[in-house]
């Protein structure tokens, strides 16, 4: 912890000098931003209420989709609608999708376009990485359950799943990082609240100290909800 409270007060100090270096409105000190956001916290704070909001229903659905999707990627009966569902996934993935929020917006109205981006973007680290640990499991436990008259659903829920849980743990912490990255993007081109449409208002208003205060605060939340994500990993490996 201590290398990571290290490394930040390093950053912060860095961002101090090349304040008062550059001594620019689109730069300000540190103390500033901080001085701004203590002032408006209020506001900062209903925005990422709006931002938080929208990950989590975001990434409830990512979740629900990708360990479908994944699972049936690798255990449909049939071998063809598995090889079939599974090409759908890695040809879509590299898809560019915050290209097609112009399209979501039509289809879904402004504020559910927003959950269905993130989720779309959030979806595919999960199915990618249930796919690939579905498969890690051991074969003799599997076969052991067989021969004890267990069937398939059996094999998924007793050996697969516990098997599959790291991989399940990081595919999530992955799309809700990527999730915060996206719900930028999508406050920013959709304007109504949250955070990135606050930053990108303040952007334009030239108010820089308000457009870092909100930077910040989103780093923040995404910092804690990686951090949140790696403790809850800990006990759930153990655990499995």
């Amino acid at each position: 912890m201590r290398y990571y409270l290290a490394a930040l007060a390093s950053l912060l100090v860095l961002w101090q000098i090349a304040a008062y270096v550059v001594n620019k409105p689109y730069l300000p000190p540190f103390t500033d931003v901080a001085m701004r956001a203590a002032s408006d916290h209020q506001n900062l704070l209903r925005n990422l209420a709006s931002t938080l909001a929208r990950i989590a229903a975001a990434t409830t659905l990512a979740l629900a989709a990708g360990l479908a999707c994944g699972l049936a990627a690798s255990w449909l009966t049939e071998r063809t609608s598995a090889n079939l569902l599974k090409a759908f996934i890695l040809l879509t993935y590299p898809i560019p999708h915050v290209a097609l929020l112009p399209i979501l917006l039509h289809l879904f109205g402004i504020e559910a376009s927003k959950i269905v981006l993130i989720s779309l973007i959030a979806f595919y680290p999960i199915a990618l990485s249930v796919m690939e640990w579905s498969q890690r499991y051991p074969r003799d436990l599997a076969a052991l359950i067989y021969a004890m008259g267990g069937r398939r659903r059996d094999v998924v829920r007793y050996v697969v799943l516990p098997s599959a849980l790291p991989g399940i743990v990081t595919g999530l912490k992955i799309a809700l990082n990527t999730a915060y990255s996206v719900s930028f993007i999508a406050e920013s081109l959709a304007l109504t609240d949250g955070l990135g449409a606050l930053i990108y208002d303040s952007w334009h208003r030239l108010d820089f100290l308000e457009m870092y205060a909100a930077i910040i605060t989103l780093g923040a939340a995404g910092v804690a909800t990686y951090a949140a994500m790696t403790t809850l990993e800990k006990k759930l490996i153990k655990w499995a």
